[in-house]
């Protein structure tokens, strides 16, 4: 090809044609430049579709750790929500009598566990400036910062209330045998009932408090979810149009067909819902 494009340049030259010379220097210069941008395009694109993997890989690890949280608040509303019950019927009762139940629950409590290692290596990596939806990337730090609060207020009460309530335990001999007595009941002295009676409505609201915060991360879980998953459509789709713009297609073995990036969103139909 070099010396095919050298001969013409030699004959224009040595027929003294200088303005067709001109020209076909001009094109040759044109052509050059075409086949760098080509190139850079294709370098682009490369490394366009290597981000999308990265992303793509990391997006997917995401929705496991999202799973994962998600079990865990079902088993914290569960929790709280017994917890909240049994204390509630205490309260409700003629009170004095406890069962071992509603005692126990008293004393146990059951923090959610967020799993925030893909979260970590995301914002160590800058991942998120691949993620070319706004929406998605302030969802994500929506979604952690809330967890990291709701976190941080299951340690405050943990430190606080349930401290104090279990030295008020430690103190009593007979609670601390009753504690490990399944299927049991015990009569309260009015004096313990007066002090425990306050324990137990507080810790009431605070599991009622709690379960509410784990319904909030259940919904940003929910939308966190949608979003990515949608981020994960778009991906696909745009991974396939570059494909059919950068490789040859069997209707065209020569290169790009129309037909080739319609039969890919056919293949790829977006979700706008």
């Amino acid at each position: 090809m070099i010396k095919f494009f050298r001969k013409i340049r030699q004959k224009l030259l040595s027929e003294n044609k200088f303005s067709k010379y001109l020209i076909y220097a001009i094109g040759e210069i044109i052509l050059v430049v075409i086949g760098i941008l080509i190139a850079l395009q294709i370098n682009v694109n490369e490394q366009n579709k290597s981000n999308q993997k990265k992303l793509d890989k990391y997006l997917s690890s995401l929705i496991e750790d999202l799973n994962k949280d998600k079990l865990s608040l079902l088993k914290c509303i569960e929790f709280d929500s017994t917890k909240s019950r049994l204390l509630n019927q205490y309260i409700g009762s003629g009170r004095l009598k406890l069962s071992n139940e509603t005692f126990r629950y008293s004393a146990l409590w059951k923090n959610f566990i967020v799993h925030k290692s893909t979260y970590q290596a995301i914002q160590s990596s800058n991942i998120l400036e691949l993620i070319d939806e706004v929406e998605l990337q302030k969802a994500i730090s929506e979604y952690y910062a809330l967890a990291e609060q709701v976190n941080q207020e299951e340690l405050n009460h943990l430190n606080t209330q349930m401290s104090n309530y279990t030295n008020e335990i430690i103190k009593r001999k007979r609670l601390m045998q009753f504690f490990y007595k399944k299927n049991s009941n015990i009569e309260l002295t009015t004096e313990e009932d007066l002090v425990f009676y306050g324990y137990f409505s507080h810790m009431r609201d605070i599991a009622d408090y709690e379960v509410s915060n784990y319904n909030k991360l259940l919904k940003e879980i929910e939308k966190l979810s949608n979003l990515i998953n949608l981020e994960k459509n778009n991906e696909s789709t745009t991974m396939a149009i570059s494909n059919c713009l950068f490789s040859p297609t069997s209707e065209n073995p020569h290169g790009f067909s129309v037909w080739c990036v319609l039969a890919k969103f056919r293949a790829n139909p977006r979700n706008y819902s």
